[in-house]
């Protein structure tokens, strides 16, 4: 009788425990992995070529293609696809878009960067907060899109002045020279009227 009795509590305990550890493992699986601190890309330290991928640094072993055509190779040497040639000095760096940078300065995330400024100046990075449209007076809607219908017919306006001058300046009294006399007034009119 004894036993019946004990198992009842036991066996709540058990699944109690499963349920915690299985929700403790799901948990853990939705954190996400920290950003890497530096950049991908390729730089050379004492001489190696090392190669940075997801924040992990192995040796350059094979050559590697870069964005802008360049493609970089184990023993330093970059090579341009009209075959000009570079050879990385220590310290230098190439970015996988194939521009050559600083490492100390250029291969920092924007996290690292971030948390360096936090911990040697206190700054915080710069938040800018934009207002939702709602915010925006109506009637300041109203005279930008007044402005812009005006801009409009301002650039209007200048091709066809200069239009007029180029067919004025080739024969004054062309029949050009005329249609676009009409078509200027016709846009200084809609200006005034605005």
């Amino acid at each position: 009788m004894l036993l019946p009795s004990l198992l009842s509590p036991l066996r709540c305990f058990l699944v109690g425990l499963m349920l915690l550890g299985s929700t403790a493992l799901s948990a853990l699986a939705q954190q996400t992995t920290p950003a890497p601190r530096l950049k991908d890309g390729v730089y050379r330290r004492s001489g190696k070529l090392l190669r940075l991928q997801g924040g992990r640094v192995t040796p350059l072993t094979q050559p590697l293609a870069l964005g802008n055509g360049f493609t970089v190779y184990p023993n330093g040497t970059l090579v341009g696809p009209k075959g000009g040639r570079r050879q990385l000095a220590n310290g230098q760096a190439v970015n996988l878009q194939g521009h050559v940078v600083s490492f100390r300065d250029d291969m920092l995330s924007a996290q690292a960067i971030e948390d360096h400024d936090r911990r040697t100046t206190g700054a915080r990075p710069t938040t800018l907060v934009v207002p939702a449209r709602e915010v925006v007076p109506v009637d300041l809607v109203a005279r930008l899109r007044h402005t812009q219908e005006r801009l409009h017919h301002l650039q209007q306006l200048s091709a066809l002045l200069a239009a007029r001058a180029s067919a004025a300046a080739a024969d004054p009294i062309s029949a050009d020279v005329a249609a676009l006399d009409g078509r200027i007034q016709e846009l200084s009119r809609q200006l005034q009227a605005k």
